[in-house]
This record gives C-alpha cells, sequence and structure tokens, in this order.
C-alpha cells in the first residue's frame, strides 16, 4: 500500500506577500489554466519547475500576466510550488511513494468454491461475501458518505452513525442506510436487497426511482425502476446460514435452493420427480448428506458425474 507523503507551505512573511499579490490579480486565469497541469502530476515524479514555466508562458503569451522579475524569482518559484500542490488536493490525487496517483482501494474477492468470506470495514462494520462475489472499499471512509462497491452477494451488518450515512454502489443502484442489517444481490442482472434490520433506501442509478425498505421487505431494481415486495423464502439467506427449512415445497424448489447454497448442480429423469413434495430441515449438512435422505425419502436412486448429481426412480 502507498504511503500518503505531506506537504506544508514553507513561505517565509515576504514569500507569501509575493503570493498574495499573484493570487489577487491572476487568480481566475490561473484557475482556467489548471488543467494544463493534469499530465505532469500524473507523471512519475513532481516537477514544479516544469509545471510552473508551461503554465507561466501560456499565461504570459495569453497576455494574462506581464513581464516582471517577480514571476521568475526564485521567492516566486516557492509559491508557484506550493499553488501547484495545493491544487492537487482539490483533484482527489495524492503524492505517494512512486508519484502522484488515486488512492489505492481494498479489493476482497470470494471464489467460485467459496462463501461467508468475512471482511472488516475500516468503520467497524462488517460485510460476508457469498461465492463469485467481491467487495471495494477505502482503508479509511473520509467525506460525507461511506461508500463501498459490491459485485455478487454480500450480508451487511452497518454500524449506526447517524452523521455519515453508509451507501453500497451496486452498478445500476445503490443502497443508502445509517446503520442496519441488509443483503444484497447483483447477479442476473438486476439488483435485489432484503432488510433484516433498520431502514435502508435502494434506489435507480437512473431514472430516480427509489423505494424505502424495512425489515422483512424484499427491494428490486429492474429495468431501472424499483419496487418491493414482502420476503416470503425462509431460506432467502442460506447461502449464509445453510439452514434450509421446507414445508410441503416442490423437489424442483429444493433442487433450486440447493444450487444457491451449495452450488451444485442436480439433474431429474423426469418432471414428476421435481414435482415431489418436500418437508424438511438441513442444518449445516453436505450435499451428499442431503441427497442421500431425498433419495431415501423418495426411494430415489442417485449417481454422479463430475460436480452433477442426476437422481431416477429405482
Amino acid at each position: 500500500m502507498k504511503k500518503e507523503k505531506k506537504y506544508s507551505n514553507n513561505m517565509d512573511d515576504k514569500e507569501r506577500i509575493m503570493f498574495d499579490e499573484f493570487l489577487s490579480g491572476q487568480n481566475q486565469p490561473v484557475k482556467k489554466y489548471w488543467t494544463e497541469m493534469d499530465e505532469i502530476v500524473r507523471s512519475e515524479k513532481v516537477n514544479t519547475d516544469k509545471a510552473w514555466n508551461k503554465l507561466y508562458k501560456r499565461l504570459e503569451g495569453d497576455g494574462l500576466i506581464q513581464k516582471k522579475n517577480i514571476f521568475r524569482s526564485d521567492a516566486f518559484r516557492i509559491a508557484a510550488s506550493v499553488i501547484i500542490i495545493i491544487g492537487l488536493s482539490f483533484t482527489g490525487l495524492y503524492i505517494g511513494t512512486n508519484g502522484f496517483e488515486k488512492s489505492s482501494n481494498n479489493i476482497i474477492t470470494a471464489g467460485i468454491n467459496e462463501k461467508n468470506i468475512i471482511v472488516d470495514l475500516p468503520d467497524g462494520s462488517t460485510v460476508i461475501l457469498n461465492r463469485n462475489s467481491s467487495i471495494e472499499y477505502p482503508d479509511k471512509f473520509e467525506g460525507q458518505t461511506r461508500t463501498v462497491k459490491l459485485e455478487g452477494e454480500a450480508y451487511f451488518d452497518i454500524q449506526h452513525d447517524a452523521t455519515i450515512p453508509f451507501i453500497v454502489d451496486a452498478e445500476e443502484g445503490n443502497v443508502t442506510v445509517l446503520g442496519t442489517c441488509f443483503n444484497v444481490n447483483t447477479t442476473s442482472n438486476k439488483i435485489e436487497v432484503l432488510v433484516t434490520s433498520g431502514k435502508v433506501i435502494l434506489k435507480s442509478n437512473i431514472g430516480e426511482s427509489s423505494v424505502t425498505l424495512e425489515p422483512g421487505d424484499l427491494g428490486l431494481i429492474s429495468d431501472h425502476s424499483a419496487s418491493k415486495t414482502v420476503n416470503n423464502d425462509p431460506n432467502y439467506l442460506s447461502w449464509k446460514t445453510e439452514l434450509l427449512v421446507f414445508e410441503g415445497d416442490s423437489l424442483g424448489k429444493v433442487i433450486t435452493d440447493l444450487k444457491r447454497v451449495h452450488n451444485i448442480n442436480i439433474e431429474t429423469e423426469n418432471d414428476d420427480i421435481r414435482n415431489l413434495r418436500v418437508t424438511s430441515v438441513f442444518d449445516n449438512q453436505s450435499p451428499d448428506t442431503i441427497i442421500r435422505i431425498i433419495c431415501t425419502t423418495f426411494n430415489l436412486e442417485y449417481y454422479k458425474e463430475g460436480d452433477k448429481y442426476f437422481l431416477d426412480t429405482k
């Protein structure tokens, strides 16, 4: 991680007077040409002489400054250097060990066979990542919001701070909270948010459509429109808890939930098998154990090829 170098204003009283004299008469033109410094501040090393000479020649050529010795003095070169360095702080750049660059963020990714990856955020909040998911966040939250970026699915437990909202940037939409627990799923070209405690605002980044969600609400952004319903799926968070509860559900529904929780693929030889009704609880049991229980219950048999299970009648 690159560390920020800090710079201070080392001008003495004389240099400060010269600096203020310049700003009082030339402030707006300097701002106009500030973008001229962009390619220089992005280089590997800050060369303030080069930056000042380039800006000076442009201002002089356009007749925006007069030819006075003040602009070529050593004292004013120091002042000019300070102008350049101060200006960088307003562009969101900082000076690192190898030069100027944007502040680096942390990116944590859960692979295809990983889940329940716990991420501790700098404000004390906790995130649990599902498989095939990633989160990006800074070393320290600064400014008026606490913003992270999410791809995939994650469960958030956010520390309350009424003065600094927590925002999850989820591509097509964002979730804004003060302190609460909720699940965000950005797969399948849509955004789903399930709130378990507190209150959140789910807002589309296009069209400004938004909904307020409370515990038990399931929010959805699809086609840039936000809506909400009441969650009736007891297994919605089973990817995290690994607790699966079925009460007369079809085996087809069981197969879908097993895919979501354990990332296993199950095929049936006919639709009649998928229509069988299951009443059972599976609590942190392995996929093989669950398949055997299902087969024993309905007098089925199974075989496995690679990562896929095949169910058939005996």
